[in-house]
C-alpha cells in the first residue's frame, strides 16, 4: 500500500509539474509576441539629424517611407513618436500604415497640422493576413462589416480588398515578398503575376533591410508592370535601408498622392550597410520585470520559425523530465528520513 501511494503522489507531482510547466512556456510565448518592448522612448528620443542618401536626395524633393507601424498595431512608438523618427531620419512624407486599423485616424490628422511645414504624413493601412500583407495608401476608411479581413483570404476576398481601396483612391502596394514566401505561417501567397492581374500597383522592392532584386529586375517597369516603392516597415527605431524618391509641385499629400497613383514615378535607393539610428531610449520596467518569461518564449518561438526542431524539443524534454526526477528523488529520500 506505501508503494503505491508513493506511485500515486509521484503522478499527481508530475501532471502539476507538466501543468506548470506548459502555464509558464504559454505565459513566456505569448508575453514575447505581445508583451512590453524592452526598451521605452519618449517625445525626445529623436534629437539627431541622420542624411539621406545624397543619391537620392539631389534628385528628389520628396523623401517617402511608405510603410511604418505605431503602438495601434505592434509597433512601439506613438503616432507623434513615429513621426519624429522619420523627420530624424531625413524623411519628408511617411504613410502610417498599422495592421488592420484606423483607429490612429484623429490623433494621425492632428499630427499632420502640427507637422505640415516639416512632414506630409498620409493615412494609410496594412491589410495583414496569414496569405499576404498589403499596404493601402491614402485610404480614407475601411469597414471590417462590409469588408471583413479573414487569417486566411481567398483569391476573390483579396480581389475584393484591392479593389474597395481603389475605389477610395488608395494606392495598393504588396510589401516583403521574400520574407512572405518564405514564412512558415503563408504557404498560399499569390504570385506575382496573381497581384498585377488583380491591379496591384506597387511591389515593396525594399523592406528593412531586404532587396526583392527578382521582384526589381523581372516583374517592375514602366510599361506594364509594378511600380517600385520601398519601406522600412518599423516597428521600432532601427536603422535605415531605403528611400524612395519623388517629385511634386506643392508641399501637399495629394500631390505626393497624385505622384503615387501614376505608378511609374518613383526612384528608390538601397544602402546594404543601412543609415545608423541614433535613437535614445530608456529602460522599461515593465520588460525587466518578465524578462525570464518573455526569454522562454523567444526560445519556443524558435521552434516555429521554419519547422519544428525536434531534436530542440527532445533535449529541452530530457532536461526537464531530469529535473523533475531529482527533485522527486530528493522528496522520497526525504520522506523516508522522516519516516522510517
Amino acid at each position: 500500500m506505501k508503494r503505491e501511494n508513493a506511485i500515486k503522489k509521484i503522478g499527481i507531482h508530475f501532471i502539476l509539474f507538466i501543468f506548470i510547466t506548459a502555464l509558464v512556456i504559454t505565459s513566456g510565448v505569448l508575453l514575447s509576441q505581445f508583451g512590453p518592448y524592452k526598451t521605452k522612448y519618449s517625445d525626445n528620443s529623436f534629437d539627431f539629424t541622420s542624411p539621406v542618401p545624397s543619391e537620392i536626395a539631389d534628385n528628389n524633393n520628396i523623401i517617402l517611407d511608405q510603410h511604418s507601424h505605431t503602438l495601434f498595431s505592434d509597433g512601439v512608438l506613438t503616432v507623434e513618436q513615429n513621426i519624429l523618427w522619420h523627420i530624424a531620419h531625413g524623411f519628408n512624407a511617411c504613410i502610417i500604415t498599422d495592421h488592420n486599423t484606423l483607429d490612429n485616424k484623429d490623433v494621425l490628422a492632428q499630427m499632420a497640422e502640427k507637422y505640415k511645414n516639416e512632414i506630409i504624413i498620409i493615412q494609410g493601412m496594412e491589410w495583414t493576413t496569414n496569405r499576404i500583407h498589403m499596404n493601402f495608401l491614402g485610404l480614407n476608411n475601411w469597414s471590417t462589416d462590409d469588408f471583413p479581413i479573414p487569417s486566411n483570404p481567398t483569391d476573390m476576398e483579396i480581389q475584393t480588398a484591392i479593389n474597395e481601396a481603389h475605389e477610395q483612391n488608395a494606392v495598393v502596394t504588396v510589401d516583403h515578398i521574400p520574407w512572405s514566401l518564405y514564412d512558415a505561417d503563408m504557404k498560399d501567397h499569390p504570385s506575382r503575376q496573381q497581384l498585377l492581374d488583380w491591379g496591384v500597383d506597387y511591389i515593396e522592392v525594399i523592406n528593412e533591410n531586404d532587396f526583392d532584386d527578382y521582384s526589381y529586375e523581372y516583374w517592375c517597369n514602366d510599361t506594364n508592370g509594378f511600380g517600385i516603392i520601398s519601406g522600412t516597415d518599423m516597428h521600432q527605431p532601427d536603422e535605415v535601408w531605403g528611400w524612395t524618391g519623388l517629385n511634386v509641385t506643392e508641399f501637399t499629400e495629394e500631390a505626393v498622392m497624385e505622384e503615387l497613383r501614376a505608378k511609374y514615378n518613383t526612384t528608390i535607393y538601397y544602402l546594404p550597410e543601412g543609415a545608423d539610428d541614433y535613437s535614445t531610449g530608456g529602460i522599461n520596467i515593465a520588460y525587466r520585470l518578465l524578462e525570464p518569461l518573455i526569454l522562454v518564449g523567444e526560445y519556443f518561438e524558435n521552434f516555429w520559425d521554419d519547422s519544428l526542431d525536434w531534436t530542440a524539443i527532445l533535449v529541452f524534454t530530457a532536461y526537464m523530465i531530469g529535473i523533475f526526477a531529482v527533485v522527486e528523488i530528493i522528496r522520497i529520500k526525504k520522506d523516508d528520513h522522516e519516516n522510517p
